[in-house]
């Protein structure tokens, strides 16, 4: 029996192939995926600070912010020469602009009244819509001069009304917005304690200026 399982094992061996098993291949080796890159936002950028408005100007604060009504009249503030004695006298001018009003009440009745605050002395530059009305008050130690300023509306020269004081007028109109005492000489000023019994005797001047601005 050994003897002939011998040949039978051998001719099995020979008539069975013969695999060689390769190693698993490995995968290629690859960079790990990754998100595309994108740049950093850019920071927004600091919004400009809002630019400030220039301080006004002293001849821009004289300046009424106010243009007044068609068919009224425009009281302004008035103006106070020397500029040095403009603190002691705020009280004599604000007196002073009271009493222009009681006459503009009083001559040209009916009509609304812009009371313009200190320091609006002049009409905008494009001149007051109604009848405008000024003042000049000049001091010298204990003596006073004061004009009525009187202007049509619109851009339009000032009619220069002698209120209190004795002055000569070079001319009696000045342009609009123009100083009134480039026109005035002044021969004599009146005590300022008396401006209140002084300044009727000029009232029939003012009236007759106000109603012809008015006209």
């Amino acid at each position: 029996m050994r003897t002939r399982l011998a040949p039978l094992l051998a001719a099995l061996l020979a008539c069975t192939p013969v695999t060689t098993d390769a190693p698993p291949s490995q995968p290629p080796t690859s960079a790990p995926p990754s998100l595309p890159a994108t740049a950093a936002p850019a920071p927004n950028p600091t919004p400009a600070p809002a630019p400030q408005p220039a301080p006004e100007t002293l001849e821009e604060r004289n300046v009424s912010k106010s243009a007044g009504t068609a068919g009224g009249v425009t009281v302004l503030w008035p103006r106070i020469i020397p500029r040095e004695i403009v603190d002691d006298n705020r009280g004599l001018a604000s007196a002073l602009q009271q009493q222009m009003k009681r006459i503009v009440e009083k001559h040209l009745p009916g009509r609304p009244i812009d009371f313009r605050p200190e320091p609006e002395r002049v009409c905008p530059k494009e001149g007051c819509a109604g009848v405008s009305v000024g003042l000049l008050l000049s001091r010298q130690n204990q003596g006073c001069l004061v004009i009525a300023l009187i202007s049509r509306p619109g851009v339009s020269p000032t009619k220069i009304v002698p209120w209190v004081g004795k002055v000569q007028l070079r001319s009696d109109t000045v342009g609009f917005r123009e100083w009134p005492e480039s026109q005035i000489t002044v021969d004599d000023y009146v005590p300022c304690n008396s401006l209140l019994t002084t300044m009727d005797a000029q009232e029939p001047a003012i009236a007759a200026a106000l109603q012809a601005a008015a006209q």
